[in-house]
């Protein structure tokens, strides 16, 4: 079987390059078509993989590394990517195929993909030429899009089906497989033709399936993002906030009740900042899939928050929380069913009306996350606090004096810095929530008796505090809430 490097130094095949430092000298027996990243965890041992044209744009990806670990795993020898110029790997991707002994080879980007498919195996040996052309005049009809054409054109049925079968090619949106695009009566050398057509065929659907998910999501995400720019935006509301509300129909001047979904470990569930960003914008549509209830639910989403918000035109009543704290609750379960790896839990607001009670009611929401967290409670959703403490709070804490009184008697623990504060403060909250119990407290926080003391007595000394004296208790529990609720 000729090598990497005696395939690409052939006349027929000039202008392909290998671009990694090794490789050169491993056996092809077999060439591939990957028209996405999966497809590399499918490749033969000793095979030569080419990338689709979208996959090749796309080879920066973090996606691409992993399928090219997942080829190395099957034993590929070569992987090679269409370039405008010389293709320069990723110093990860490089690095993967010098350690699995893995070639990387640039195509210029003219180079036609049927052309190049068959002369790769010709150069590797018998190569079967009626397949080649049949699949030839497949990728055709599969780029006018015409599903009899591409029947025609392979000379056999090709049906849409949940299972892949002996030959067949995955659809696949937004990473999830919709179905398989399969030859069920293929055999012999036009299963070569078939595999190659199936997968462009499968490419271009799962790109269309893309594209009307997209034109469907573009009011959604247009709804949200507007959402996400009143709630986070400190200025007055202006009539061009309210303008474009209107132009996207969303109701601001009804009654709104909000609901605030967190994942409590979504650093450890994802890989990286993308994987937890895509964890969460997953989740985000379940969720609105998932709510039911009276009026009408939006989406949206702030820093790593799930926003929900139902809205309707008259007032809901005062039970309009506890029906969203219901359909909270099978929001929670979809998202575990779909979600598992993510812990989630929601914060429900009361109804308010107007730009500012939806403010409100978010704020509510992100209180009552805050004061459950404070004060250990493990329920899936908490309600805003239906006897006003917590709303009382809100509005104490508005002022700018009493801001400036919880700035000034924490300080000593924010000059720990984040997440040391964090633990500090959420540890005095608890032990004064708990009437100056250790005990209770150090249940509460899931820690030791002798931990928590340790931590009361650092935070004492810090704050220069007598934790005996109820008028420093009052006063720094109040603080502890107020920081809690930001």
């Amino acid at each position: 079987m000729p090598s990497v490097d005696a395939i690409i130094a052939s006349p027929q095949l000039a202008g392909l390059e290998r671009v990694s430092h090794g490789g050169g000298g491993r056996d092809i027996r077999d060439v591939r078509l990957a028209e996405q990243f999966a497809d590399l965890g499918q490749a033969p041992a000793d095979s030569i993989v080419v990338l689709g044209r979208s996959a090749s744009a796309e080879a920066t990806d973090y996606r691409f590394d992993m399928g090219l670990r997942w080829a190395a795993l099957q034993g590929a020898a070569a992987v090679a990517a269409f370039s405008g110029s010389r293709w320069r790997p990723t110093a990860t991707a490089a690095d993967i195929a010098e350690r699995s002994g893995m070639a990387l080879i640039s195509i210029p980007e003219q180079t036609e993909i049927t052309w190049l498919i068959r002369a790769l195996r010709r150069e590797i040996g018998g190569a079967a030429e009626v397949a080649l052309a049949r699949a030839e005049a497949g990728i055709a009809a599969v780029t006018r899009l015409e599903q009899q054409g591409a029947s025609l054109a392979l000379g056999t049925p090709v049906e849409f089906s949940p299972e892949p079968g002996a030959v067949g090619a995955a659809v696949v949106t937004s990473q999830v497989t919709v179905g398989y695009i399969a030859a069920p009566e293929v055999t012999g050398d036009l299963a070569v033709a078939a595999r190659i057509v199936l997968h462009a065929a499968a490419a271009a659907a799962g790109r269309i399936y893309d594209a009307e998910r997209r034109s469907r999501e573009l009011p959604v995400r247009s709804r949200g993002q507007l959402l996400a720019e009143l709630l986070i935006s400190e200025a007055a509301l202006g009539e061009d906030l309210l303008d474009r509300a209107r132009q996207l129909g969303v109701p601001l001047t009804g009654w709104h009740v909000a609901v605030r979904i967190e994942a409590d470990n979504l650093d450890d569930a994802g890989r990286d900042e993308v994987h937890r960003f895509e964890l969460l914008e997953a989740a985000g549509q379940v969720a609105l899939q998932a709510a039911t209830g009276p009026g009408t639910w939006y989406l949206s989403s702030v820093s790593r928050a799930i926003l929900l918000i139902s809205m309707s035109a008259s007032d809901p009543g005062p039970q309009a929380g506890a029906r969203a704290a219901r359909a909270a609750e099978r929001v929670l379960e979809a998202a575990r069913e779909r979600l598992p790896r993510l812990r989630l839990r929601a914060g429900v607001g009361a109804a308010h009306q107007g730009p500012l009670g939806l403010r409100a009611s978010a704020a509510e929401a992100r209180a009552a996350l805050a004061a459950a967290r404070a004060a250990g409670r493990a329920d899936p959703v908490v309600a805003h606090d239906v006897t006003g403490v917590q709303r009382m709070l809100l509005e104490w804490y508005a002022s700018d004096s009493a801001r400036s009184s919880v700035r000034e008697l924490l300080a000593p623990l924010e000059r720990l810095g984040s997440p040391r504060a964090e633990t500090a403060i959420r540890t005095l909250a608890v032990y004064l929530d708990e009437q100056g119990s250790a005990v209770r407290a150090a249940q509460k926080l899931h820690l030791h008796r002798n931990a928590v003391t340790y931590r009361l007595r650092q935070i004492s000394h810090l704050l220069e505090a007598d934790l005996a004296d109820c008028d420093q208790r009052l006063a720094l529990q109040l603080a502890c809430r107020a920081r809690l609720l930001q």
